[in-house]
């Protein structure tokens, strides 16, 4: 009788993780206030495109435009930002040039839900950083993208948005925000669980 040798090849085979959003903190979380460290890794890595890969999901299961690392509990300094088509994940970002013209509009935040205030901020920027593949680019951006990489570069600098308000307009704004958060729980309610 002859044996029969059977090899198990799957033994060595390095399966992937799945890849799931990353848990979102709130505006008490002290990451919040601290300034991030510039990323000093040799790009690509497998790091960085798994963690950017996390936070464009992160941000599209909370609806957001612009979400940084640490808002995750990541001390890296990168964000991504966009909707649609357009997006861009921003290592070691910076604003190289503003307009001296600024707009003042309504800013929110993933870490702040339901509160929305009033900032001050120029109409364009010349910015630069690194992207995922290690490549330097710098553009200009304007209105809407523009105001949301400032806001994500503020919390790579531990600034949080609501730093850019007196104290009356912050407070005005939580009252505003402590009524949403009251009527989308009576909604929430009202339709056992369900948001419709």
């Amino acid at each position: 009788m002859s044996e029969i040798l059977t090899i198990d090849t799957g033994e060595s085979i390095v399966k992937e993780l799945p890849i799931e959003p990353l848990p979102l903190f709130n505006e008490n979380y002290e990451m919040l206030k601290e300034v991030m460290p510039e990323y000093t890794e040799q790009l690509p890595n497998s790091f960085m495109s798994r963690l950017c890969q996390q936070l464009r999901m992160t941000m599209r299961k909370y609806g957001g435009i612009g979400l940084s690392a640490n808002q995750c509990g990541v001390k890296a300094r990168v964000f991504v930002l966009g909707a649609g088509d357009f997006q861009i994940s921003c290592i070691n970002p910076k604003v190289i040039e503003r307009s001296a013209e600024t707009l003042k509009q309504d800013e929110g935040c993933l870490s702040y839900p339901g509160l929305f205030v009033k900032v001050q901020r120029p109409s364009w920027i010349q910015v630069e950083f690194t992207d995922e593949s290690g490549k330097t680019v710098q553009m200009r951006l304007e209105g809407l993208t523009a105001r949301c990489f400032e806001h994500e570069l503020d919390h790579m600098n531990g600034v949080r948005f609501v730093e850019h308000v007196g104290s009356l307009a912050l407070k005005m704004a939580k009252q505003k925000q402590e009524k949403l958060i009251k009527k989308t729980h009576r909604r929430l309610k009202k339709n056992n669980g369900l948001f419709v």
